[in-house]
């Protein structure tokens, strides 16, 4: 049986990497001009790390938010994640952020936005599908304002009263809604945790999802280490990352792998719980962060941090410290 093929989500482990010195931690104190001199010499680098960033006094607002933090890629919200109905995105802000993108130089395929977390594409309670298929459609029609060709979400919940089958039907069933409705735009599943009812732990449901999409060159995948990890993947044994890429691989398809979200754990192997941490300070260790970061199989797609962040130790000096651990290219 090959690596690949054994390793599935388990919770017990392969061999453990030896416990490394914890990096990162201190302040390091650079401005925003030194870190926008550090992005530009991370720019031949074809790793593009960066973080999670607020869109509050404005959308364009988010490119400079990168920037500052030394970010060669970024993730945002599309709008409010306390409405399923938020204002029309005004087009000035969004050409403003189209005009930013193309002042600092970044390219739709380095930004990921991120869907609300109100939405639900498998529920079985019918009023909260048909918002959810709304809201599906709506994010899309702003990521096509915004000029962006990516939007990840969460695949969605059974909340334990339907099929895994069916969810996956409700889920590929609003994907191939929006599709229709607004051109383009890659739809970008994300993995979950395995936490209670929620499709996605697996990649054999992933795949059972984009299997039902009918246009396939539409769809794709954002892989969240924590996620991974939680749900059985063991990335923190030795080789660990390769392993499960080449699961990945053989379930799925690397072809359909858009995004990685870089974070920690909190909980142990196999938890099944959602709880990032800071990349180095929880139980997948940085060990696991170096192998991404010098994996050739995950060039040129947005690697993106949503770690709760410390002292100290923010997204600045994380996005640092995973640039610290690339090997020369």
């Amino acid at each position: 049986m090959s690596v690949a093929s054994s390793m599935g989500p388990r919770k017990t482990g392969a061999k453990k990497r030896k416990p490394e010195e914890a990096l990162g931690g201190e302040k390091r104190g650079e401005d925003g001009e030194e870190r926008e001199d550090r992005r530009r010499k991370h720019r031949g680098n074809k790793k593009y790390i960066g973080a999670h960033v607020g869109i509050q006094g404005g959308i364009w607002k988010a490119v400079g938010s990168c920037i500052e933090m030394g970010g060669s890629s970024f993730a945002l919200f599309l709008g409010s994640q306390r409405s399923w109905k938020r204002p029309v995105l005004d087009h000035t802000a969004a050409d403003k952020f189209r005009e930013q993108c193309a002042l600092q130089g970044f390219v739709p395929a380095h930004i990921l936005p991120h869907g609300s977390y109100l939405m639900n594409c498998g529920s079985p309670k019918e009023d909260v599908f048909e918002k959810s298929q709304a809201l599906l459609v709506d994010e899309l029609s702003r990521c096509s304002l915004l000029g962006l060709n990516l939007y990840n979400f969460h695949p969605g919940s059974s909340l334990g009263s339907i099929t895994t089958k069916q969810c996956v039907d409700k889920i590929a069933g609003a994907i191939n809604h929006a599709h229709q409705q607004i051109p383009a735009v890659v739809t970008v599943l994300e993995n979950m945790s395995g936490q209670g009812s929620t499709v996605g732990g697996k990649f054999s449901e992933l795949k059972s999802i984009i299997d039902e999409v009918r246009d396939q060159t539409r769809v794709g995948v954002c892989l969240d280490t924590c996620h991974a990890f939680a749900a059985g993947y063991d990335l923190a044994a030795e080789g660990g990352v390769k392993a499960m890429l080449d699961e990945f691989d053989q379930q799925v398809g690397l072809h359909y792998l858009r995004a990685i979200h870089l974070n920690d754990s909190k909980g142990k192997l196999g938890c099944n719980l959602d709880r990032h941490e800071d990349i180095g300070k929880g139980h997948i260790g940085i060990s696991a962060f170096r192998d991404i970061v010098n994996e050739p199989r995950l060039d040129n797609i947005p690697l993106i941090l949503e770690t709760p962040g410390r002292p100290g130790f923010e997204y600045a000096e994380q996005i640092e410290l995973l640039y610290s651990l690339c090997e020369k290219q």
